[in-house]
């Protein structure tokens, strides 16, 4: 089911920041930006091989600090179909994120109410 850990995701109330401390001090790049309307743009940045996400914390609506893992899967519906069938918690059916991203997420929830993403992207 799950082929690889895609991302970690932190929650961030200044990206800007985020991004020059990651790219200046760890020397991590930016692979991909996603534009937020209504606030900071979300940012990927290749941490060898996993992607560190650093999310808005007004899109977010959460504290900074820690927010989801992320596992990269074949069918974000498939998955949450067989996690469902496993007895896991689904806390966010399988959805687009739209803006043409080809896209789908869904999330479950791990030991200790630990916030997991299924995470797939049409190439």
């Amino acid at each position: 089911m799950v082929r690889k850990i895609h991302k970690i995701a932190v929650v961030t109330d200044d990206i800007e920041g985020a991004v020059a401390f990651y790219t200046q001090k760890l020397g991590l790049t930016v692979v991909e930006r996603f534009a937020n309307e209504d606030d900071e743009d979300y940012v990927f940045l290749d941490a060898g091989g996993i992607t560190l996400e650093l999310m808005p914390r007004k899109s977010v609506g959460q504290d900074p600090g820690f927010h989801h893992i992320s596992f990269e899967v074949d069918s974000v519906e498939a998955s949450a179909r067989e996690l469902k069938e496993k007895g896991v918690a689904i806390t966010k059916e399988p959805f687009d994120v739209g803006g043409g991203t080809g896209i789908t997420l869904g999330f479950f929830e791990g030991p200790n109410q630990l916030n997991l993403q299924l995470f797939h992207r049409e190439k």
